[in-house]
């Protein structure tokens, strides 16, 4: 049985391709700073600027709240866990275009649809499976394994995407257990500042004005990007969304053309086409 369109679900499924979107500018401005910047104090700036923004965006009287969960354990595996994706993501655009390092990060929503019914107890129905297939696929073609020094560079996206997948099961099996989306993102962003902070200044470079800048704005939209993604989780199964993140590849593609001048090869395009379609295929599927 597929999961019933209801409005709740629908607003999960634009949800989660606005965060999709943020997360492509998210990566793109993190393949900007690599050129001058360690791989720590990027990872540094996702969480420790967007964690006091965060805090400050909260009603004075929820911050003794903010913290309190039930579940410390999953909040602090759901904060490592985007760790893992920043820190091979920064690795892997450093070296790919960003296209085709989105595009191979999206092998995770194979594995996702493949454990959500294990893992999280969920009927994923046909039409996930089809969508995903085709966007594995995708990632094949745009990746093209061999022996060239491009094949080893996929392996960073490849580990993102491994990281990618824990982080999503985690994100929707903590939104099933009840957690309060604020509550998980402040969880992930403390998380993930107590962990970088130290990394960060032992690999310390020179930040000029106009870096420091950028930092800045990449804290603010990995935080929205986060707030997002858990909002998404909240509404609608993993198995449904899965095939929607497939957004952030036509992101990706965008900020790739608009930053770097990375106009993509006939190949990365096919890869994008055939994800685009089996999106617009599920959509009409899952309205139906």
């Amino acid at each position: 049985m597929p999961v019933p369109a209801t409005p709740e679900v629908l607003r999960g499924i634009v949800l989660i391709v606005l965060s999709a979107s943020v997360f492509a500018l998210v990566d793109g401005v993190s393949k900007v700073l690599a050129e001058t910047q360690s791989v720590w104090q990027i990872v540094w700036a996702r969480y420790a600027v967007a964690l006091p923004v965060m805090v400050a965006l909260t009603p004075r009287g929820e911050w003794r709240g903010l913290l309190r969960t039930d579940h410390p354990f999953h909040q602090i595996g759901r904060g490592l866990a985007p760790i893992g994706v920043s820190v091979c993501m920064v690795l892997g655009v450093r070296y790919l275009p960003l296209a085709e390092a989105t595009v191979i990060l999206f092998a995770s929503p194979f594995a996702i649809v493949a454990l959500a019914g294990p893992v999280l107890g969920e009927r994923v129905h046909r039409a996930s499976w089809i969508g995903v297939v085709v966007g594995f696929a995708a990632v094949v073609i745009v990746a093209r394994p061999g022996f060239g020094a491009m094949s080893y560079y996929v392996l960073f996206p490849l580990a993102a995407a491994a990281f990618y997948t824990l982080y999503q099961l985690l994100t929707r099996g903590l939104a099933v257990k009840g957690e309060r989306p604020r509550g998980t993102l402040i969880w992930t962003l403390v998380t993930g500042s107590v962990i970088a902070t130290p990394l960060a200044l032992l690999t310390w470079q020179p930040v000029s004005t106009s870096a420091w800048m950028l930092m800045i704005s990449l804290g603010l939209v990995f935080a929205l990007a986060q707030f997002l993604m858990i909002e998404a989780f909240s509404r609608a199964p993993a198995g449904v969304l899965a095939p929607f993140a497939y957004a952030q590849i036509v992101a990706a593609t965008l900020v790739g053309v608009v930053l770097f001048d990375a106009v993509p090869d006939g190949w990365t395009l096919l890869g994008v086409t055939m994800i685009v379609g089996a999106g617009v295929w599920i959509a009409r599927q899952q309205r139906r």
